[in-house]
């Protein structure tokens, strides 16, 4: 071979060589270039996924502890009213050392959670003790007994073994008063830790998790698991330090055992209660699906890269073949070798070779076009994570919305409170002025008679005053019956022409034949007189105020009104100042008004408004400046064939007789209780009270011969359900009437079956006796006995 072509075909092999290292270089760069954007944006998804999966961890551990300290709460708070129960029984009251002592037994015998009781004097002498012989030691010197002393009311003590039934317990305790309010000595219980550590078992916790409570010393008192194992042992360092800052949070941690764990912790109760509940999740169980996690992202990744370096030299090796038999003809050109073809022939000759090229950059684009997908499900994926982040956000602006409406209502709160307060203020004036004036002329009959028919009006205008708050907080009771809206306007013509001033002219305007509407008559009268009041404050120089009532029929499909039926449409206009749009669509909203301080509270349209809906009709208002307002009033239509009630003065009331009757009179307000029990002993009643429920149910267990019960509804302790329960367990068949400050109460139709009435406040005493009478089957009280009570 010729030199030169020596020279040409090794210059050629170096071309060659440095033109496909250096195209499988680039390509390589290529590939790595384009994949980098793909696997940084993975890196921070599985980066931000393992944050994620973190908070979701110790999110849990809250729940949990949440689920603890609900379980514990009601434990302790069962305890507390277990101490009060023992304080207030006859036989602590008494000083009875054998009572005690068998009532402390049945109550260790019957509920297992407690494994001792004691009651000792107030320097810690022991009065009775329910497990136990030697009483000489007293517990003067244990924390509990003086923590109850210091405190002055519940408190739980710290882990201990008792002294007298030996078993390891946490002391509960609260101190006891005599008769005179002095601090007779303390109840205590003994908790036992053995049933406190069942209950953990009894929540049904994952099994990787440790629960435990321990007392103020970081003494443990419950675990699970473990048991009993663990009782009586001081927490970890770590966790005592996490434990005595009175605060709640997720830290990481060391178990008793040695095992990180996510540990969720918290304070139970207050100051007082002292204990301390932690939860800990292990922590390379609960990471475990994490850890997995993070393992099966990283292979991704690298799978990823591997995939995309084996994709670069498989196109390297795909496109250097043509290449090299390009350039091994070109380096036979070179060498003058023309009879040399490509050998591509086969390939359709150039074009086949162009098709060849195109076919890798074909290969290269459909790798890019992977690559492509890749990164748009990536951008999906941080776009649904984005609109995560929206909702989340949308969620805290509700939850602030939220917070500023319960601003804006308690806000409205302190505005109703001082109208409600200024009412009841007037009505208490008065009270107390007509009693200073009967206690200094009680030898003067008819002015003794005089000032209390004031305190009874004046009485009466306080219910008034709690019935229409009642109706506004839509609690009250209607008493809907046909009413005749001729008659009633004509009325409250003659009432509005001598109360709204001189300047205002009261017209009424009725066809007849009218039909009777179903309505609360008294109800009905005061939104139409609240209705006249603001027009006439919005008539300042006088003007016309019409009362017109007329039959209307609202068919489907109506957007105004009500729903559809037979309705009487009473309307109240007035040809005052008008309101603007903006007063308007505000005017039926609670505690809006534009007068000036202390002359409304704006309860007046809302009131209306709501015993309009309440009677099964509606409301709507009409105005314009300068044109007036009217305000239109839909109730429904009377039945067919229905009559207005008689508004005759009630019959002449029987004699009633109560000698021979007990009445045991139970509320937790001794000045009620002395008035009601005067009352009913001027008609020879025999009275016994209690204070409440327990006293109550003490005299029935020792025997009184009660024959009507009556008991308020809201008593601390045990309410008057309860009480009228226990009371007809022990005396089955025992009547009894329950008083409420409620109106719209349940009723409790199986108390009603058992003979008990229900009696809203304020009820007069001659009304309370017609009531106990009926019950016990002596009938309703004599007219003249009712006159002297309403003279009362």
């Amino acid at each position: 071979m010729p030199r030169a072509s020596v020279r040409a075909e090794h210059t050629g092999g170096s071309e060659y060589e440095g033109m496909v290292r250096s195209l499988k270089i680039r390509l390589l760069l290529v590939v790595l270039v384009s994949l980098a954007p793909a696997l940084a944006f993975e890196v921070w998804i599985e980066r931000d996924a393992t944050q994620l999966r973190h908070r979701l961890v110790e999110n849990e551990a809250m729940r949990l502890l949440r689920l603890v300290l609900a379980q514990q709460q009601r434990i302790f708070d069962g305890a507390e009213q277990t101490l009060y129960a023992i304080a207030s029984a006859p036989a602590i009251q008494t000083g009875d050392a054998a009572g005690c002592h068998a009532m402390l037994a049945r109550l260790v015998a019957q509920v297992p959670r407690y494994n001792n009781a004691v009651v000792t004097g107030p320097h810690g002498e022991v009065l009775c003790v329910a497990v136990g012989n030697d009483l000489s030691p007293g517990v003067g010197d244990r924390p509990y007994f003086q923590a109850a002393l210091q405190a002055g009311g519940f408190i739980i003590g710290e882990y201990t073994i008792g002294r007298f039934s030996g078993l390891p317990a946490i002391h509960m305790a609260q101190p006891f008063r005599d008769a005179s309010g002095k601090v007779a000595g303390v109840v205590a219980v003994a908790l036992s830790t053995d049933w406190l550590g069942h209950e953990l078992e009894t929540l049904g916790l994952p099994p990787e998790a440790a629960v435990s409570v321990s007392d103020r010393n970081g003494i443990i008192v419950a675990r699970h698991p473990g048991g009993s194992r663990y009782v009586g042992q001081p927490v970890t360092a770590d966790a005592r330090v996490a434990l005595e800052s009175a605060l709640t949070g997720v830290s990481p941690m060391t178990g008793l055992e040695g095992r990180p764990r996510i540990v969720a912790f918290a304070p139970l109760g207050g100051p007082l209660l002292g204990l301390r509940v932690a939860i800990g999740l292990d922590r390379d169980s609960a990471f475990a699906e994490v850890t997995q996690a993070n393992r099966l992202g990283l292979l991704l990744i690298v799978l990823g890269a591997g995939l995309g370096l084996a994709t670069s030299l498989l196109g390297g090796r795909l496109i250097s073949r043509p290449v090299e038999r390009l350039l091994a003809a070109c380096r036979q050109w070179t060498a003058d070798d023309l009879a040399v073809r490509t050998g591509l022939r086969h390939d359709r000759s150039e074009f086949g070779r162009l098709a060849a090229g195109f076919d890798a950059m074909a290969e290269a684009h459909q790798a890019r076009e992977r690559d492509l997908r890749q990164t748009e499900a990536e951008l999906r994926r941080l776009a649904a994570d984005l609109e995560s982040r929206v909702q989340q956000e949308v969620a805290a602006r509700e939850a602030a919305q939220q917070r500023a409406a319960v601003a804006e209502r308690q806000q409205a709160l302190g505005q109703l409170a001082a109208g409600i307060a200024h009412d009841f203020n007037n009505v208490l004036q008065s009270i107390v002025s007509a009693a200073g004036l009967i206690e200094n002329h009680c030898g003067d009959a008819p002015l003794v008679r005089r000032w209390a028919r004031i305190v009874s009006e004046a009485t009466a205008r306080g219910a008034a005053i709690t019935a229409r708050l009642l109706a506004f907080g839509r609690r009250g009771a209607l008493a809907p019956e046909p009413v005749d809206a001729a008659t009633l306007l004509q009325e409250l013509q003659e009432v509005l022409a001598h109360t709204l001033g001189a300047g205002i002219d009261v017209e009424v305007s009725v066809p007849a034949g009218l039909p009777l509407l179903l309505a609360d008559r008294a109800q009905l009268e005061n939104a139409l007189v609240n209705l006249a009041a603001n027009a006439r404050d919005a008539m300042p120089g006088g003007g016309r105020l019409t009362l017109s009532a007329s039959s209307a029929t609202v068919a489907d499909g109506c957007d105004a009104g009500p729903a559809a039926g037979e309705y009487v449409r009473i309307v109240v206009a007035d040809n005052g100042i008008g309101m603007d749009a903006d007063t308007l669509a505000r005017a039926a909203e609670p505690f809006f008004t534009t007068k000036g301080p202390g002359r409304g509270t704006g309860l007046g349209l809302p009131l209306a408004r709501c015993f309009a809906e309440q009677s099964g009709g509606a409301l709507a208002i009409t105005s314009l400046p300068g044109d007036g307002t009217t305000v239109t009033l839909w109730l429904p239509q009377a039945p067919a064939g229905a009559a207005a009630p008689s508004r005759a003065a009630p019959a002449t009331l029987p004699d009633v007789d109560g000698a021979g009757l007990c009445v045991l009179l139970v509320d937790d307000e001794p000045l009620l209780r002395e008035v009601l029990s005067e009352f009913l002993e001027e008609w020879r009643f025999s009275v016994c009270s209690a204070a409440g429920g327990v006293e109550a149910l003490a005299l029935l267990d020792a025997g009184e011969a009660v024959d009507v019960l009556v008991t308020d509804l809201s008593m601390p302790g045990m309410d008057g359900i309860a009480l009228i329960r226990a009371a007809q367990d022990r005396r089955p068949g025992l009547p009894a009437i329950l008083l409420t400050g409620y109106a719209g109460e349940v009723m409790f139709p199986a108390l009603q079956e058992a003979g008990v009435a229900v009696v809203r406040k304020p009820v007069s005493g001659a009304d309370l006796v017609v009531r106990i009478a009926a019950l016990a089957g002596r009938g309703p009280p004599p007219r003249h006995a009712v006159r002297r009570a309403a003279r009362r």
